[in-house]
């Protein structure tokens, strides 16, 4: 029975995931210890490596068919799995398009591919860009949209959805909303994200902690204020806004128990959330047409009924399918499953 492994480098942990066809035969995570986190995540390699080595030596890895590590910071490429190439570990060891935890994905992946003699690949990282043309024009010259989102559970969601229905995701429209910490809505038209706002510092709904579209005017207003340095004002959009800026928690189930409670401000901050999230998912309906197969809603928050609930209802003229759950290192068996059977080209990154 062939198995895959998947490796999903976060912040403060690597989760790794085996799988078989079936499904999932283990999971776990491997903490880090915090004297061990570098500002340049590339300088963590060698610690994580050894960590996971010790943990994958009590692992029977029989039949092991290939290593999937999270695709991390590198340039917009179009959707896909890709062989971890030279010009791949390249970019990601010199963080060459952004120094985050998830570079370190292709990195391990290539190590234990190589020590295990299977092949090591990864799949749509946020980097991925399908956007059309004209999706990438802003209203200002010197500003041009960008494809930054949750590509990989978005793109394994709309797999999932057309097994789970008999549909072919190269004939169909479909809206995705991935709710999470960060809040990506995307128009994946035939199978590429055409258009979708940036999930963190951009266009489109306020999330638990990122601030979402803004008011121009507010906006330069508060960048001039003398309050904030650039990096200050980064952090407190990215971090500190959206929910956790209004009620003091990014904790959904929190805000819920609260308006159980008969806390009106909080019903009304979490309404409104839903809200700009129901504008969004218009908008991306309105990108492909009017003429979308199902508004697919996916990510941590769509495990909270008080969210769901209300987008099935107000949504009702579509057909909204709810599929909880981040779902990284189920998505990377997925795509990694779908590439050893040749339903997905294995591409070259150069």
């Amino acid at each position: 029975m062939e198995k895959i492994l998947t490796i999903n480098p976060g912040s403060t942990s690597t989760k790794v995931g085996i799988f078989s066809t079936k499904g999932i035969i283990d999971e776990f995570s491997v903490p880090i210890d915090q004297h061990h986190i570098k500002k340049n995540v590339i300088q963590e390699f060698p610690y994580r490596r050894d960590l996971l080595e010790r943990f994958m030596d009590k692992i029977d890895l029989k039949d092991l068919a290939a290593v999937v590590g999270r695709g991390g910071l590198l340039k917009p490429l179009a959707g896909g799995v890709y062989k971890i190439s030279p010009a791949l570990l390249s970019d990601l060891r010199q963080c060459r398009y952004g120094n985050h935890a998830s570079c370190l994905g292709g990195l391990l992946a290539d190590y234990f591919g190589k020590r295990y003699n299977v092949p090591a690949w990864i799949i749509d990282p946020v980097t991925v860009d399908e956007l059309d043309d004209v999706s990438r024009i802003s209203g200002v010259p010197e500003i041009e949209r960008i494809s930054r989102c949750h590509a990989l559970n978005i793109k394994a969601t709309a797999r999932k959805a057309c097994d789970l229905n008999g549909w072919t995701i190269q004939e169909e429209n479909f809206v995705i909303a991935h709710l999470g910490g960060g809040i990506s809505v995307c128009a994946l038209k035939k199978g590429l994200i055409r258009d979708v706002n940036d999930a963190l510092l951009g266009m489109g709904p306020f999330s638990p902690e990122r601030a979402g579209a803004l008011p121009i005017r507010g906006l330069l207003d508060l960048a001039f204020s003398g309050n904030y340095t650039r990096k200050e004002l980064d952090h407190y959009m990215s971090r500190e806004c959206g929910l956790k800026g209004y009620l003091h928690t990014n904790d959904a189930r929190e805000v819920v128990r609260r308006i159980n409670e008969g806390d009106e401000k909080a019903r009304l901050i979490m309404d409104a959330m839903i809200y700009q999230i129901e504008k969004e998912i218009g908008a991306m309906t309105a990108a492909c047409q009017f003429s979308v197969k199902a508004i697919l809603v996916t990510g941590g928050l769509a495990n909270c009924s008080y969210i769901t609930d209300k987008l099935i209802k107000d949504l009702s003229l579509f057909n909204v399918m709810i599929l909880p759950g981040e779902n990284e290192l189920e998505a990377m068996a997925d795509g990694g499953f779908r590439a050893l059977n040749g339903e997905i080209p294995i591409k070259e990154y150069i």
